[in-house]
C-alpha cells in the first residue's frame, strides 16, 4: 500500500512543487507554477485511457503524464543519441550591435517580440533561442538543450545590451505532451511581454505568463492556467499581482459530470464551477526567481554536487543509503535557495522508511530532515516552513467477496492522510490538517477504503486543502498555515 503510488509515478516524471519561498524565509507563493486545486483535479483523468490507475493520481502528476511524448520503438542508437541529460548552454554576449549578435554559433532565434521596455524611444526586443539539431536529432521528442529566453535594451548609442538570459521558462519542444511542441510566440505590449503555451492530447492545458519591467526590475504580473478535456474546461486560474487577487475555478473532471454540463452547454470558461474562489496572492516574484521555481528548472540542473550530508536529529541513516538529487525520480519543489525531495533507501523491500531531503544551493549541502514509516508528498516550502503530506495506515478488517462468497479480509491499509510542517532544521513538526476516512474506525469495514491523497495550494498565509477521496465527491478547505480557522468551502462535484 505504501509503495502504491511509486507503482503509478514510475513511469511519469513529476515535479511539483511549486507554491513557495526559499529555505532562508520570504513569501512569496509559486505564480509560475502555480498547481492550484482546480488544476490539480480537473487532471486526473489526464489520460482516459487508463483511467482506472489515474483515478488515483493527484493532478499535477497526471498533467505530467498527459505531456510524456509516445515512445517510439527501441532502436540501437549511439551513445551520444541516446543521452538525454541537459547539456550547458552558452552566455549570451553582453553587448552587441543588432539582434542576430546575440544568437550563438549553433542556435538559432526561433521566436522574437519588439518593444520598447527601458522607454528611450528605440526599440527593443525579447526572444527565444534554440540550439540547432543534426539530422540524427531532428524527431521533435528529441531536445537535449533547453531554450534560451533573453533581452535585449537598446544602450544609448547604435547598440544592444543584454538584459537577462533564462533557460527555465519555456518548454522545450518534447515537453509539450502528443500534442507536439507547445511552444506559441511571444507577445508584447507596452513594458510587458507574455509566453504562451498549448499542449497535451484528449486533454489539454494552455498557460500564459506576462513579464512586466519596472524600475530596473522585470516581475511577473499576470498569469492564466487552463485545463480541461478537448473544449470543455475543468480548471481555470488566474493571477493578478496588480490586484493582489487570484481566481481559482473548477468542475469535477468525471465523464458523467461532464456529460451533464455538456447537454447544458454550459462548459466553456463563463459557466458554472463546482467550486469558485479568491485567494490572496504574496508579493510578485522577478523574473529570475520565477524561472527557479518553474517545475522545469530541476530538470535543467547539471551539477548536483553534494559538500556536505547531514541528518536532522531523530534520522537514523547511515550516509551511504543517501539517495542524491540526481539519483531520486523527480525534484517535488524547487526554488532559488533549495530543492526539496523524496528517497527510499530500500525500494525492493517490503517495509522501509521514506525520507525527506533539501537540497541547498548556496552552500551544496544535503540535508536528511525527516523519517516517515508512510510515503513523504507534496512537499512545499511556505514563510520558513517545511510542508509535506503523510498517510495513515493501519490494519484494516473489511469484507470482499471471492468465488461468489462473502469473506473477511485483514490487511495494512490507508485509512487517512495528515498535512505536516517543521522547521527547516526537521525540528517542531506538527500537524495542521488530518483526514480520516469515515467508518474505517469499525471493526469490521463493509469494503477497502478508496485511494487518498491531498491536493492543496499555499498562499496570502492560507491553505486550500483538496481531499482527493477516489471517486467520490472531493472536499475543499480554506485554513490558516498552522490550521485553525478551518471551514468547508465546497466540494467537488458540488452538493445538489
Amino acid at each position: 500500500m505504501i509503495k502504491r503510488r511509486y507503482l503509478f509515478l514510475s513511469v511519469i516524471i513529476g515535479i511539483g512543487i511549486i507554491h513557495l519561498t526559499g529555505c532562508r524565509g520570504g513569501s512569496e507563493s509559486d505564480p509560475v507554477e502555480n498547481v492550484t486545486i482546480s488544476d490539480m483535479e480537473s487532471e486526473d483523468n489526464s489520460m482516459a485511457e487508463v483511467e482506472e490507475d489515474t483515478a488515483m493520481l493527484p493532478e499535477e502528476s497526471q498533467s505530467e503524464a498527459e505531456e510524456e511524448p509516445e515512445q517510439e520503438p527501441e532502436q540501437e542508437e549511439s551513445k551520444d543519441e541516446a543521452d538525454d541529460t541537459p547539456r550547458e548552454v552558452p552566455q549570451l554576449p553582453i553587448t552587441g550591435s543588432n539582434l542576430e549578435d546575440f544568437v550563438p554559433e549553433g542556435w538559432k532565434l526561433l521566436d522574437n517580440t519588439e518593444l520598447d521596455f527601458n522607454e528611450d524611444g528605440i526599440i527593443d526586443y525579447v526572444g527565444v533561442l534554440e540550439k540547432i539539431l543534426n539530422d540524427m536529432e531532428e524527431d521533435w521528442t528529441y531536445q537535449p538543450s533547453p531554450r534560451i529566453l533573453f533581452a535585449i535594451a537598446s544602450d544609448g548609442t547604435d547598440g544592444y545590451r543584454l538584459d537577462f538570459q533564462d533557460i527555465n521558462l519555456i518548454r522545450t519542444r518534447g515537453e509539450g505532451g502528443i500534442f507536439g511542441d507547445s511552444y506559441l510566440p511571444l507577445t508584447a505590449e507596452g513594458a510587458s511581454f507574455t509566453t504562451h503555451a498549448y499542449g497535451g492530447s484528449a486533454w489539454r492545458w494552455s498557460e500564459d505568463y506576462t513579464y512586466t519591467y519596472c524600475e530596473g526590475i522585470w516581475r511577473l504580473t499576470l498569469s492564466e492556467y487552463i485545463f480541461g478535456y478537448g473544449d470543455y474546461i475543468t480548471s481555470y486560474s488566474k493571477d493578478d499581482w496588480e490586484s493582489g487577487v487570484g481566481i481559482r475555478k473548477e468542475r469535477s473532471s468525471e465523464f458523467d459530470d461532464m456529460e451533464e454540463h455538456w447537454e447544458l452547454g454550459d462548459y466553456g470558461e463563463s459557466g458554472e464551477y463546482d467550486v469558485e474562489y479568491e485567494v490572496s496572492l504574496d508579493d510578485p516574484l522577478t523574473l529570475e526567481q520565477a524561472g527557479k521555481r518553474s517545475r522545469r528548472a530541476s530538470d535543467r540542473v547539471t551539477d548536483w554536487e553534494v559538500e556536505a550530508i547531514v541528518f536532522a536529529a531523530d534520522v537514523e541513516l547511515s550516509e551511504d543509503m543517501v539517495r542524491l538529487p540526481d539519483e531520486t525520480l523527480w525534484i517535488h519543489y524547487c526554488d532559488e535557495n533549495c530543492a526539496l525531495y523524496t528517497f527510499d533507501p530500500s525500494p525492493d523491500m517490503d517495509k522501509s522508511f521514506d525520507y525527506l531531503a533539501m537540497y541547498c544551493w548556496e552552500n551544496k549541502d544535503l540535508s536528511v530532515l525527516a523519517e516517515e514509516e508512510t510515503e513523504i508528498d507534496d512537499l512545499k516550502f511556505y514563510n520558513g516552513k517545511i510542508y509535506y503530506s503523510t498517510e495513515i495506515v493501519e490494519n484494516v478488517t473489511y469484507k470482499v467477496m471471492k468465488d461468489g462468497k462473502e469473506q473477511i479480509v485483514e490487511e495494512e491499509d490507508t485509512v487517512g492522510i495528515r498535512l505536516n510542517r517543521m522547521e527547516p532544521d526537521g525540528t517542531g513538526k506538527e500537524t495542521v490538517f488530518e483526514y480520516r476516512y469515515p467508518g474505517t474506525e469499525q471493526e469490521i469495514v463493509e469494503s477497502r477504503p478508496p485511494y487518498l491523497a491531498l491536493i492543496y495550494e499555499i498562499s496570502g498565509d492560507e491553505i486550500i486543502m483538496e481531499v482527493f477521496i477516489g471517486d467520490e465527491p472531493h472536499p475543499v478547505y480554506r485554513m490558516n498555515t498552522d490550521g485553525s480557522g478551518q471551514k468547508k468551502i465546497g466540494q467537488i462535484p458540488k452538493e445538489e
